[in-house]
């Protein structure tokens, strides 16, 4: 048989099965592409966090393999045992890595819509290229380490080829979504914050559907996406109102949103660390949510921050009308405050409106009753529809289950302000002879402080609940350290004849893999007279 035939059929296997491999691999960060809403460069920041991270031993270990496999591949780039073996080795650990991302994923599956099967072709073809090339150049074996190794480069790459033919496809429904606005003409109002941005728009919703007609973009759409597609399918002609909550992910984001669905009324409920990761600083965060005041003529702000306080100056210095509003002083323009009875009780000018006992945030309630009479709502109205109010889905939502439970559900919200909320809110739930369990996997997107903001979470947690159950390893270590940190203190004074904290040594950290084994733990452990806190549900695209 020809040398060179056999060469090239040598060359060829390899170029095969490096190519599917690194395809079936892909589908493993194309997940995480969709769920972090295909952003530039945020497959290559998990990919980083997976295969390196202190808290996953395992991951990191076979990682390091990998990433030598592929520098003894690519340092002597001839078929010989070494790149054999790194090839072998390499097909199987990226098959298995990073362990615990699936391919179908357990909570935030792969959802084949148009843009991911494009993104997919667009995968397929870089990978394609580039096995042709190393085949072509005589290195099949050791370019298809590096292929199966890194295969969310590839995925990194394909995002930003796909990020303009994106935008360009979606140009048409924006326009179309701009054109309804137009037509149908409503006042539109704007929402955005940190957080409490969902919540908001609900009760706003609920305080001016009796006398407008009104429409709220559902659930969470507050991107271009979820924003056009609200508009397009659902904005009806003869509605007065259209609510429009506003996220975003970086600079300029809102803007882009403002530029076709400009707000007459816009309202900034909160500002916080969340996705401080993306921005940097929350100064920059400001700045991004500021975008949301561009085109009102009024601006709702909370003040009970001191920097949005200051922007609010600012903003009426700069010709805006400016409502501010608090949960916490009275004398602000709307007010709700808590009484001694379990009243959210509503002031307007300082003139009570009305009450509710329903669970709420009060800085948002304020906000939405501050819009509410802007567009024209009165106070007897409002004060009449306060009881109509609702919990928001999974935001400190209270139930007691048929086994004589209390259950906080916070799983929607991720921020230091909420996370505190929600465990002080477990605490006064608390009967006499019960027991106080705190699950969450902690927080997320806060940048360098995430790992503070948990350990000092997981202390504040240790010094009231009986246990604080940490799903997954994403903040294992912080939330951890933080609670056994308040616990040996706690026994320590006792030991030492003290009272301070000793209420806190009973407190026992569990560790579990993720949400279900959390909720199996609490249902086998938990008793009537158990207050359980869920605090935020991460996906399991996180390390």
């Amino acid at each position: 048989m020809n040398v060179a035939n056999v060469n090239t059929a040598t060359g060829l296997a390899f170029t095969v099965v490096a190519f599917v491999i690194s395809l079936l691999v892909s589908l493993k960060w194309l997940r995480v592409a969709q769920r972090e809403h295909y952003v530039q460069g945020y497959v290559f920041r998990f990919a980083v966090r997976w295969h390196t991270s202190r808290d996953n031993a395992l991951n990191a270990t076979l990682s390091f393999f990998v990433f030598l496999f592929i520098f003894i591949a690519l340092s002597r780039p001839t078929l010989n045992s070494g790149v054999i073996d790194s090839f072998v080795g390499t097909a199987i650990l990226s098959l298995i890595l990073p362990i615990g991302l699936g391919f179908r994923g357990r909570s935030s599956k792969l959802n084949w819509t148009r843009r991911l099967k494009a993104l997919f072709g667009v995968v397929a073809g870089i990978n394609l290229l580039y096995a042709l090339i190393a085949l072509a150049l005589g290195l099949a074996a050791p370019m298809g380490v590096a292929e199966m190794g890194l295969t969310f480069l590839f995925v990194e790459v394909a995002i930003y080829v796909m990020g303009p033919i994106e935008d360009k496809k979606f140009a048409p429904f924006i326009v179309s979504a701009q054109r309804k606005l137009q037509e149908v003409d409503p006042t539109i109002v704007g929402i955005t914050g940190s957080y409490g941005k969902t919540s908001t728009k609900n009760y706003l919703a609920t305080l001016t559907e009796g006398s407008l007609r009104v429409f709220a973009t559902p659930a969470s759409f507050n991107n271009r996406g979820g924003l056009t597609r609200a508009i397009n399918e659902n904005l009806l002609p003869g509605t007065d109102l259209f609510i429009a909550e506003m996220g975003t992910y970086g600079k300029g984001e809102i803007a882009s949103l403002c530029s076709w669905c400009p707000p007459k009324i816009s309202a900034l409920t909160a500002l916080g660390p969340v996705h401080l990761e993306r921005f940097g600083t929350e100064d920059k965060i400001l700045e991004a949510k500021l975008e949301i005041t561009v085109t009102a003529e009024t601006v709702v702000v909370q003040v009970d921050d001191l920097r949005l306080a200051k922007a609010a100056s600012e903003l009426e210095e700069s010709g805006k009308k400016v409502i501010r509003v608090s949960g916490k002083d009275i004398s602000k323009d709307v007010a709700v405050l808590d009484d001694s009875e379990g009243n959210h009780v509503v002031y307007v000018r300082g003139r009570r409106v009305g009450a509710t006992q329903v669970q709420v945030a009060n800085s948002n309630l304020a906000v939405a009753v501050a819009i509410a009479i802007e567009v024209g709502v009165s106070e007897e109205e409002i004060g009449s529809r306060l009881s109509l109010i609702a919990p928001t889905k999974n935001r400190c939502v209270i139930e007691t289950n048929d086994r004589g439970v209390t259950v906080v559900d916070d799983t929607y919200n991720s921020n230091p302000t909420g996370a505190r909320f929600a465990l002080s809110l477990g605490v006064s739930k608390r009967l006499v002879g019960g027991r106080l369990i705190y699950v969450t996997p902690g927080m997320i997107e806060l940048g360098d402080r995430q790992y503070e903001e948990n350990r000092a979470l997981g202390s504040e947690v240790a010094q009231v609940a009986d246990f604080i159950v940490v799903v997954g390893k994403t903040n294992l270590r912080a939330l951890r350290t933080g609670a056994l940190a308040t616990i040996r203190a706690a026994i320590s004074a006792k030991a030492g004849g003290g009272d301070t904290l000793t209420a806190t040594s009973k407190c026992r950290v569990i560790e579990v893999r993720s949400r279900e084994k959390a909720v199996e733990w609490v249902r086998e452990n938990s008793r009537s007279g158990d207050v359980v806190v869920y605090e935020n549900d991460l996906p399991d695209h996180f390390a």
